[in-house]
């Protein structure tokens, strides 16, 4: 009999080409439905595949021994994870660089000889794109919410709440004070005084037999 090193069951769908094409799709921005669909698969199966990464990835920063089983789907879940971050911050930058009015629309260069000197002269020409303001706002609603969001609060809404948030722990404090002074009053009260302690217990009297 030939001896097989297979394991027994249906082989996993995870293949090298498989994983490329689902770090492919994420690193230009695909959501989880069109990834999945790159790589030739359902959703759910590739967010069972991450969700696995996840778990195991975890796991190993916890001290875990590593299970080799887990190898191929750790490597999809933090090249996901890589792909998706630099994506994102190539976006943020594109959108900073919009607000600032930085981003490059065109770029020519244009080499010409000097009629003066004969020397061969480089000159680079760059068009931006003018400055946009939500870009700038897009960014700031995003990251800082609580105070440039859609529910963010004024100034004077801030202060408002700081001030009444003072207050309120002002009168916390006087009326733990008052409840701990009443407290003192009460256990003083409570406590038996000298005189109220009970009287010493009298010798027995003797008897006849023993007078």
């Amino acid at each position: 009999m030939r001896s097989s090193n297979r394991r027994p069951g249906r082989p996993c769908l995870l293949t090298p080409e498989r994983v490329d094409a689902i770090v492919r799709a994420c690193a230009v921005g695909a959501n989880t439905v069109l990834a999945a669909e790159a790589a030739g698969v359902s959703r759910a199966t590739l967010a069972r595949w991450i969700a696995r990464g996840r778990a195991a990835a975890e796991a190993r920063e916890d001290g875990q021994p590593a299970d080799p089983r887990e190898d191929e789907f750790v490597d999809l879940y933090r090249r996901v994870e890589l792909a998706r971050s630099q994506m994102a911050t190539r976006a943020l930058a594109r959108v900073l660089q919009a607000g600032a009015g930085s981003l490059v629309l065109e770029e020519r260069v244009r080499t010409y000889t000097d009629p003066v000197t004969g020397l061969d002269v480089e000159e680079r020409q760059v068009r931006y794109l003018r400055p946009d303001w939500r870009a700038a706002a897009w960014w700031l609603a995003r990251v800082f919410p609580e105070h440039y969001g859609p529910n963010a609060k004024s100034w004077d809404e801030q202060l408002d709440e700081f001030t009444a948030g003072e207050l309120r722990s002002e009168r916390d404090r006087a009326d733990s004070d008052e409840l701990a002074g009443l407290a003192a009053r009460l256990q003083a009260v409570l406590e038996p005084t000298a005189t109220d302690a009970p009287p010493a217990e009298l010798p027995a009297p003797l008897s006849p037999s023993a007078a």
